[in-house]
């Protein structure tokens, strides 16, 4: 109910406001009218007295040119020359005046007369150029035309404030001690500085009269920012709109048609291309955006918009004048898309330590590295002329370790790869835990170990002299058999490779063996369990068969014994 009431009061509102707009309309309709017919008056009064002003001048032209017959020295001739000459001036510009104010400052444009002349490619620039001037010049036409008059006002007025103050000086002279003749040539120059006022007031009204009926006529022609958007979408916005258009659709076809050939030629095998393959889709591509610009071109001509094509011709030029001091460099980039530059496809390259394979050349290559499949890399072939491509071998290691896998540092750091980028690498526990953040250069200079591609652990052991007879023979069997059986019932036992046991030196006070257990790399994440496990097993034997385990002791023999 309250939307509904809010509704009512404002269309109310708006009928209020067109009833009132209506009345004070035809109110206003005769004041406009006497308003018009008075400025009209006004108009041909002035026009009268721009004509009574040139017949005057004329008047005055013919007895400076009787004068200047009449002249004797050449310094007097120059001077009634130089006053014929401005009179001359002033007649000219009061008839140019007089039909600027007939016609509210319109006039037609002379045309050039054309000239067979010789190929100047500066020339035949500019009248590309020509149309956007002229564009331009036509645009700007009238606020030219009203500043060039406004200038001409301000002038006139500063020009009758010199002249009231030199009045003003020249009326408080006293003319009673005047002699005839300087009398009558202070009547003279009074007269001059008189007539120079009531021409500079005339000149000043004629400039102000241009100004109005300018101003008027650019009243008239005005349009709303609506009128003006339709006219721009049904004229200019239309022309660019299908020259888009024809560039999209002419580009995006041809690319779609290099797209399902490439398809059709490479479904079945997947084979590298050869260097006139490369050279062929190099020229598709270059025939491609040229058909685009001519497309272009095509439509804007048909369209007959000159300025359009200007505005296009000039862009190209500036392109092609920009990339001018980059061609040593795309020719660079221009033999690594060949094939034949120092990066070539099916190579690889060395990224910040981390191998990587040139899988294809494009724009943007893509490199990848076959051991670490989410790593991938989009180069531009400006930044891949930075490197140089080296052929691979078939068993050599892409990285030392990819994510999941257990490795060992020179410190003896052992952790999980939880993450791998081309800047850095992330170790952790086999949970997550305690993540440890490493750059490429730290990781590779720690020498890892990669335990998840199978490892062996070795433990030592060590019984007493006692066994001294067996120790060769029978201990290093039993022994070796005992610590397999337990290490079956473990969960990592299924990853046992190999099991040796060795008897290795006599120490001190024990004789000592290597145990050296060889799992696969699934069971790297039991390193720490599987080294706990061949010491308690080895114990568990020596349990079993009544076998003494020494430890550290110190015999002291006396001398006589």
């Amino acid at each position: 109910m309250k939307i509904n009431f809010a509704l009512r009061w404002f269309v109310f509102f708006l009928l209020a406001l067109v009833l009132s707009g209506a009345s004070a309309s035809t109110l206003e309709i005769p004041l406009i009218a006497t308003e018009r017919e008075l400025q009209k008056e006004l108009a041909v009064e002035k026009l009268n007295d721009i004509i009574s002003s040139i017949k005057l001048r004329k008047d005055q032209a013919e007895a400076m040119s009787k004068a200047l017959t009449k002249a004797r020295t050449e310094q007097e001739k120059n001077r009634i020359q130089a006053e014929l000459t401005g009179l001359n001036n002033a007649i000219a510009e009061q008839k140019s005046s007089f039909e600027m104010i007939l016609t509210a400052g319109l006039e037609l444009s002379k045309e050039e007369a054309s000239e067979k002349r010789e190929f100047d490619w500066q020339k035949d620039l500019l009248e590309i150029v020509q149309p956007i001037m002229s564009e331009l010049r036509q645009l700007t036409e009238n606020k030219r035309k009203t500043d060039s008059l406004q200038k001409k006002i301000d002038f006139y007025k500063s020009q009758i404030r010199v002249i009231n103050e030199v009045l003003k000086h020249i009326g408080e002279i006293n003319k009673a001690g005047f002699e005839k003749e300087a009398l009558a040539e202070f009547e003279r120059i009074s007269k001059k500085w008189n007539d120079q006022l009531l021409e500079n007031q005339h000149l000043l009204e004629v400039a102000q009269l241009q100004l109005e009926e300018m101003i008027k006529s650019q009243s008239a022609k005005e349009i709303s920012l609506g009128e003006h958007v339709q006219q721009f979408a049904a004229g200019r916005g239309a022309t660019l709109l299908m020259a888009l258009t024809a560039f999209i659709s002419v580009y995006f076809s041809m690319l779609s048609l290099q797209k399902l050939l490439h398809w059709l030629n490479h479904r079945k095998k997947e084979e590298r291309r050869t260097y006139y393959q490369r050279i062929s889709t190099l020229f598709y591509h270059f025939l491609m955006a040229a058909l685009s610009i001519t497309a272009v071109f095509y439509v804007l001509s048909v369209r007959n918009d000159q300025v359009l094509i200007g505005i296009t011709v000039l862009l190209l030029l500036s392109i092609i004048w920009l990339l001018k001091s980059s061609i040593p460099s795309y020719i660079n980039e221009l033999r690594i898309l060949l094939n034949t530059g120092s990066v070539r496809e099916g190579e690889c390259i060395n990224y910040n330590g981390i191998p990587l394979l040139v899988e294809s050349l494009n724009y943007y290559s893509k490199l990848t590295n076959p051991m670490l499949p989410g790593l991938e890399l989009r180069l531009t072939l400006a930044e891949l002329a930075n490197y140089v491509s080296r052929p691979y071998s078939a068993d050599e290691p892409w990285f030392p370790c990819q994510r999941g896998d257990f490795v060992m540092l020179s410190d003896n750091t052992f952790a999980m790869v939880k993450c791998i980028t081309l800047e850095s690498i992330v170790l952790s526990q086999p949970n997550g835990v305690m993540p440890i953040t490493y750059s490429i250069a730290d990781f590779l200079a720690e020498q890892p170990k990669n335990f998840s591609l199978g490892f062996t652990v070795i433990s030592d052991f060590g019984i007493d002299y006692q066994h001294q007879s067996q120790c060769t023979t029978v201990i290093p069997e039993i022994l070796c058999a005992g610590i397999h059986r337990g290490l079956l019932l473990e969960s990592f036992g299924h990853s046992l490779n190999n099991l040796v046991v060795h008897f290795a030196h006599a120490n001190t006070s024990s004789l000592d063996y290597k145990i050296a257990a060889t799992f696969d790399g699934t069971a790297a994440g039991d390193l720490f369990a599987i080294k706990r496990a061949l010491q308690r097993y080895a114990v568990e034997v020596c349990n079993q068969q009544q076998w003494v385990i020494p430890f550290n002791q110190l015999v002291i023999h006396n001398a006589k014994d």
